[in-house]
């Protein structure tokens, strides 16, 4: 027998009413069964228009779902409606009941019409905004949208308000009017352009949209302005200059010992700042403890604020103006826009000893009449900047060249030393203006001399390097020019700063201050440097750098590398021979790793290879006071090379490194024989003799680091050294008190 599959369902009703807020209302759906077998059922109600929301329910069923029933049966559903099918709608809506059956497979829909009333509910309104954060430079428009919702069942006038910021900065108004349909929305649109930068604070604003009726709640949504940082702090100071004491310098004053600077601030940025003063500088030291008034200055947007740096030092009794150079810089709370503009300001400080000039020179001069009474005999000395020293490799001989266009010879003997007897200047004594004793002078250059040295093998000569660019050969002790000066054809006037011979005198190196290396040859040394065996490197172009100085040259023992050295903190490696090369495989090496410094006026200053023939070991000073100890043969390229520069960087690590206590500039290096020693001279007045280790280190259980052995101080600087191993080390140095000094260590 064939089953008969059918459902029959019925409605207790076609219509209902329902009035939101209200009491539910129900209908009674009854299914039958007019199948030949058992069956269940369960209805689903489905409005017209309805967006489906698993989180909305509007009816529920009693039961849920019906049991199976046999044949000829029926079951009965409850419906119950409790809100409204659509939100916020009123009217009347079509329902379809469907009644499904699993067990069948088959489904009936019916029809119902629900007619919606209207609640006296308050209308619900709601607010968003689509963006919730907002970035904007002061001056810059924005437009923030809002999107406003009536949920209600019917039309509202509403006003929406915009708030968290000042209502200047929005175009039109702060408020608007609006009128939203039922179940609608709409969207409007707020243009904000924040003022000028000293108005509008650079922070994070909270934006509140609240929209408000009479007849509803008040909805509100937040959101965030960001006003971006920008603009600048000015920093200026009236008078960079002052002066201790400030008024009647030509009296005796021993109180004052203060100076005060106005460091003025303008805010022309969009940021409140805290500013901070810290001195720095070439003298800092010599002038703490720094007072500030006040110690931390409020800078609000637009305003200027003053701090008042209050500088004390001390005062010598005797002496000289000096000149303290200090650099004030601001450092600020908030740092987003970088420093002040400028970062810091140079100040300088003249300071005047307590007694006046003029009454030391009247003691002065009194003194001198009293030691004009005794008559004793003219010192013999230079009469100016002592540039360079040299002792023969052979005898007790030391040779010196100054500023004032002379050259002499020194004898050691007795543990001193003395002007050589045997020279006496036969022509005119007069050099740059000067009159000069005869004694000792072994010749008058044209200008400056700015280098000496003896010549290897013939130790009867010395080479000299001028101002002008030109190398004279003299002969000692006569001081007759023997041949041709050399001198680049090209570069007439470029001056010599350092030269440097081989072992055998048959290669001569001249550094100079444009950055060429210049080198002579000769086939023997019965013949003398010909002008045209000139060959030249310009290491400023093989740098790219402008205005590079070469200050030092130090040619290896086994003569087959020569270093040379000047600013921007670096030395170039360069291999030789006895023929021509055209200076291939140029190396250089940066010492910017060792202290940071790398610029125009920072200078390798010192060059040194220890006289251990079978290691390249190097020693440099430099104008930060820092010594480095160097194994050249276990520096290695870096793993790119600069085919551009046409040179190889080196990627060298000191075997040592250490500084001066004092911090100033080392210009002179010079190792003993032995290779334990290292003796350094420089703008702190020191020569000092450093201990080295086996392995070519600081030796810091003799030499404390930064405290070697002090062996001679002078008042200024130490320009040059020079050695002789004689069972004691004797070590000569020159310096711009113009003075050759003799000491034994």
């Amino acid at each position: 027998m064939e089953n008969n599959q059918v459902i029959n369902a019925s409605l207790s009703t076609q219509s209902l009413i329902f009035v939101p807020n209200k009491p539910p209302v129900s209908f009674e759906v009854t299914v039958n069964n007019d199948s030949d077998s058992f069956a269940n059922f369960q209805l689903e109600i489905i409005a017209a228009g309805e967006v489906r929301n698993s989180d909305y329910r509007w009816y529920r069923l009693e039961p849920e779902v019906a049991a199976a029933k046999p044949p000829g049966s029926s079951t009965k559903f409850q419906v119950f409606i409790f809100n409204s099918p659509i939100p916020g709608f009123a009217g009347t809506v079509n329902l379809s009941v469907k009644v499904i059956s699993p067990t069948l497979g088959r489904e009936r829909r019916l029809l119902l019409r629900l007619e919606v009333g209207r609640d006296d509910k308050p209308i619900l309104l709601s607010v968003e905004l689509p963006i919730r954060t907002f970035q904007v430079y002061p001056g810059n428009s924005i437009d923030i949208p809002v999107r406003v919702k009536n949920q209600g069942q019917v039309a509202c006038n509403a006003l929406l308000r915009l708030t968290g910021i000042d209502s200047s900065w929005l175009n039109n108004s702060a408020e608007r009017r609006l009128n939203i349909n039922a179940s609608s929305q709409t969207e409007v649109t707020f243009q904000c352009q924040p003022p000028s930068v000293v108005q509008a604070l650079s922070q994070n604003y909270v934006l509140t949209a609240e929209v408000t009726s009479n007849n509803s709640n008040p909805a509100n949504a937040q959101g965030n302005l960001e006003v971006l940082p920008v603009g600048f702090i000015n920093f200026s100071t009236p008078q960079n200059k002052q002066r201790i004491p400030s008024r009647r310098s030509w009296l005796p004053d021993w109180k004052s010992k203060t100076a005060s600077y106005d460091l003025l601030f303008k805010n022309s940025s969009n940021l409140n700042q805290e500013i901070s003063i810290h001195v720095q500088g070439r003298d800092w030291r010599k002038c703490t403890p720094f007072k500030k008034f006040p110690e931390i200055a409020n800078l609000n947007l637009g305003e200027t604020a003053k701090v008042i740096l209050e500088v004390t030092t001390k005062r010598p009794w005797i002496g000289i103006k000096k000149t303290l150079l200090l650099e004030a810089r601001a450092e600020l709370s908030d740092q987003r826009l970088g420093s002040t503009d400028p970062a810091t300001q140079s100040l300088e400080l003249e300071v005047l000893p307590i007694i006046p000039l003029w009454l030391q020179l009247a003691i002065l001069a009194l003194i001198a009449a009293i030691l004009a009474l005794l008559f004793r005999p003219e010192a013999i000395t230079h009469k100016a900047s002592v540039n360079s020293v040299d002792v023969s490799g052979i005898s007790l001989s030391v040779v010196s060249a100054s500023d004032d266009c002379t050259l002499r010879l020194w004898k050691i003997r007795n543990n001193s030393l003395a002007p050589e007897e045997t020279v006496n200047f036969s022509e005119q004594p007069l050099a740059c203006g000067k009159r000069h004793n005869r004694k000792g002078l072994l010749a008058i250059a044209d200008n400056i001399i700015r280098v000496v040295k003896f010549v290897p093998v013939q130790n009867n000569r010395v080479a000299i390097g001028l101002d002008t660019g030109a190398i004279e050969i003299r002969r000692v002790p006569s001081g007759q020019i023997i041949g041709t000066p050399l001198q680049d054809p090209n570069e007439p006037a470029d001056r010599v700063f350092d030269l440097a011979f081989s072992t055998d005198s048959l290669l001569l190196f001249s550094g100079s201050g444009k950055g060429k290396l210049r080198r002579w040859t000769r086939t023997n040394t019965n013949i003398e440097f010909q002008p045209e065996s000139l060959e030249v490197l310009e290491l400023e172009k093989r740098q790219q750098l402008t205005q590079f100085q070469i200050r030092a040259l130090a040619l290896s023992p086994d003569n087959k590398i020569i270093v040379a050295s000047g600013n921007f903190n670096r030395f170039i490696v360069l291999p030789i021979s006895n023929q021509s090369n055209n200076f291939k495989d140029i190396s250089l090496q940066k010492l910017e790793q060792l202290d940071g410094r790398g610029g125009l006026n920072d200078f390798v200053f010192g060059l040194a290879f220890m006289p251990n023939p079978t290691k390249k070991i190097l020693a440099t000073s430099d104008s930060a006071g820092l010594i480095a100890i160097w194994d050249l043969d276990q520096c290695k390229p870096k793993a790119v090379s600069n085919s551009q520069l046409k040179l190889n960087e080196l990627s060298c690590v000191p075997i040592d490194s250490w500084q001066g206590e004092s911090k100033n500039p080392i210009r002179t290096l010079a190792f003993s024989e032995d290779n334990k020693l290292l003796i350094s001279g420089g703008d702190d007045g020191q020569v000092i003799v450093w201990h080295l280790t086996p392995t070519y280190g600081l030796d810091k259980t003799k030499s404390q680091e930064g405290k070697g052995d002090t062996i001679y101080r002078s008042y200024k600087k130490i320009n040059s050294i020079g050695l002789k191993n004689n069972r004691e080390i004797i070590v000569i140095s020159g310096g711009e008190d113009s003075q050759v000094e003799f000491k034994k260590y």
